[in-house]
């Protein structure tokens, strides 16, 4: 097992080498004015969410990943609800503890302009209590979804809820980033480009041989990192995890623009789920799995898939996102935002 470990951690510092060498053979698609301290340096890194569980950090830092965007909340695609991620600030406080450089993001569900401002204000009241160096970033995703709340938003109306998110980071004194997939932001598609690229673009795209075999993005439009791929196995890390390039660094880690810094946070609290005792008979709003655990990890952990119009009885709506059901006398849980309530 320590072999193996040695061996993947070997290998990122291969794959980090090979970052630099790609950054001095090509020169980045990087719009932007530089943010202070910015240096132009490949570094290599990811972005983990409450869905990676309870990372060891010091494995992380060890394997020679240089930073990680944390996503510090989001807000439902059905029901608009606005939830703080259950593990951000505990992954806040270890990457940066174990010298990473961190930056966020958080997951759009917003359908208007104080919406829109409420994301980026909780974003920003978070993150002032830790060393927040990458930039912080606007994902949306999910708006095709007929079950989703921004199904019939036009391009420029997302376009438009995104610039009040990014300004609105940028006016609390962090570097703001844009996150799209390759394919809705080709040709505008999907996005405004023309207007969104005055901010750092982060663009999705998984090749079948991915970096640094594939070295670039074929996203011809201006970018400044790369998640190229979903499926990267990292020491510290359970399951698979996003893995990103970006060709920029930073020179230095910033300081918290809260001076007090955050409440230290245990792996045990962050994990702590706590419900909401409900009596209520749902239906969900699109076929959904019934779990012995809430999470998605383990597909054994599936017991019976439900459609819409199927009646389950609901004892408790967690903070993690997840509901508690009854079926048959068992106790299962399914997403949150896949379930109504029958009135």
């Amino acid at each position: 097992m320590k072999n193996t470990l040695h061996r993947k951690m070997a290998g990122f510092k291969a794959l980090l080498m090979a970052a630099v060498l790609l950054l001095a053979a090509m020169t980045p698609q990087i719009a932007v004015h530089a943010a202070p301290n910015e240096v132009p340096q490949a570094a290599l890194g990811i972005d983990v969410s409450r869905y990676q569980g309870a990372i060891n950090w010091d494995q992380v830092a060890a394997s020679g990943v240089q930073f990680a965007m944390i996503r510090v909340g989001y807000r439902t695609q059905a029901t608009g609800i606005l939830n703080e991620d259950p593990y951000a600030r505990y992954n806040l406080q270890e990457a940066q503890r174990v010298g990473l450089k961190v930056g966020a993001y958080f997951f759009s569900a917003a359908v208007n302009e104080a919406e829109a401002v409420e994301e980026a204000v909780f974003t920003a009241n978070l993150i002032d209590q830790y060393k927040i160096t990458f930039p912080v970033a606007y994902d949306c995703e999910g708006f095709r979804n007929t079950t989703s709340r921004q199904y019939n938003l036009g391009r420029e109306v997302r376009t438009a809820l995104a610039v009040i998110f990014l300004d609105t980071i940028a006016a609390r004194g962090y570097t703001p980033m844009f996150y799209a997939s390759r394919n809705e932001m080709t040709d505008s598609k999907d996005w405004d480009m023309n207007i969104l690229n005055r901010y750092k673009v982060w663009v999705a795209q998984y090749p079948s041989e991915p970096f640094p075999i594939t070295p670039a993005s074929s996203y011809t439009g201006i970018q400044a990192m790369w998640q190229y791929t979903q499926k990267a196995a990292i020491p510290g890390i359970a399951g698979e995890v996003d893995m990103n390039v970006s060709y920029f660094n930073y020179d230095g880690i910033a300081e918290a623009k809260d001076p007090n810094g955050a409440v230290p946070v245990s792996a045990e609290n962050a994990a702590n789920v706590q419900y909401l005792d409900v009596n209520e008979v749902v239906t969900p709003n699109t076929t959904v799995n019934l779990r012995t655990v809430p999470g998605t990890d383990n597909p054994a952990t599936i017991v019976v898939p439900i459609n819409p119009g199927d009646m389950v009885f609901r004892t408790g709506i967690g903070n993690n996102g997840w509901s508690r059901v009854l079926l048959n006398g068992q106790v299962l849980y399914a997403y949150t935002e896949y379930l109504q309530k029958v009135m």
